[in-house]
């Protein structure tokens, strides 16, 4: 039995038009609704108004790192075919809805908006891209599997074909990933510059 594995240099999978909309509405979607659940929710956190004289840029690091490990526990869901990925998007979703709403009832729409501009946009979009990036394999696979790959790759399985086509596509969504860790390294340099709670 011949088991080597013959990739052209060109095999892809059609449609990633398609599959890009997929993940990208998946993820907006779960954002949106996670965000609005945990604003009605304002489960019990400690929010605290802001100094604006206090800029402890040693904290920058720490902040980065703990959005960061937030983040790539969400693009693990290119390992875990998108579970991790919808499960830490609704539990981060879920508590930064709360953080928000629980802000705007302390301080009113104007405060929390002073308060959490911009930084808090850059990190939901950098965990956003986090998503899409770990749920971008996903959709892909399942194109994958659905189409007829005989013509442009010859493998010992419709399996392999379909696992070499996956790690592809993880290397493919890599750059996401990257992006997605610049924007919330900006992030955490704007939320220290707005000044930190005391």
């Amino acid at each position: 039995m011949n088991a080597t594995l013959a990739v052209s240099a060109d095999a892809h999978v059609d449609g990633s038009g398609r599959t890009w909309r997929w993940a990208a509405g998946v993820t907006v979607a779960l954002w949106a609704v996670t965000l609005a659940l945990g604003t009605a929710a304002q489960l019990p956190f400690d929010v605290t108004p802001q100094d604006d004289s206090y800029h402890p840029w040693d904290q920058v690091p720490i902040i980065f790192v703990n959005n960061l490990a937030v983040g790539v526990t969400i693009y693990a869901g290119v390992i875990s075919f998108g579970a991790i990925a919808v499960a830490m998007t609704i539990l981060s979703g879920i508590y930064i809805g709360s953080v928000i709403g629980l802000a705007v009832s302390a301080w009113g729409v104007a405060g929390a908006f002073e308060a959490f501009w911009p930084f808090l946009l850059l990190e939901i979009l950098g965990f956003m891209f986090f998503t899409f990036a770990g749920l971008l394999p996903v959709f892909r696979a399942r194109l994958a599997f659905r189409a007829n790959t005989a013509a442009r790759v010859r493998s010992t399985s419709r399996i392999v074909d379909i696992l070499y086509r996956t790690a592809a596509q993880i290397a493919a969504s890599l750059p996401f990933a990257i992006f997605a860790a610049v924007l919330l390294a900006v992030g955490a340099v704007l939320e220290v510059a707005g000044g930190l709670p005391r």
